[in-house]
């Protein structure tokens, strides 16, 4: 099982400092098990093992917590794109861009 944290804004991926809640997303088998939502990005530190951010932002407290930062390829993305696009690797590692 992956657990996403992924910063929302609405329904839409936003940067952290836009976001107005934080949704942790639980994936096993390629599959949405369960999505949580917390109102601080710190709550997913620890706890998510990557971290989704439609561009690059302070992502060293999850690196120093073992979660990998991605990107995502277009701006917009909602929940169910941005699963999509994990499950067919189509996010991009902070070190690729």
């Amino acid at each position: 099982m992956y657990i996403l944290g992924i910063p929302l804004k609405g329904e839409i991926c936003s940067p952290s400092k836009e976001a107005d809640r934080f949704a942790k997303v639980f994936i096993d088998n390629g599959e949405i098990k369960k999505i949580e939502y917390v109102d601080n990005r710190d709550d997913l530190i620890g706890i998510v093992n990557f971290f989704i951010t439609p561009k690059e932002e302070y992502v060293f407290d999850f690196l120093e917590a073992g979660a990998e930062p991605l990107t995502t390829p277009r701006e917009e993305m909602n929940i169910n794109d941005i699963v999509e696009a994990f499950m067919f690797r189509e996010l991009y590692s902070y070190g690729s861009i």
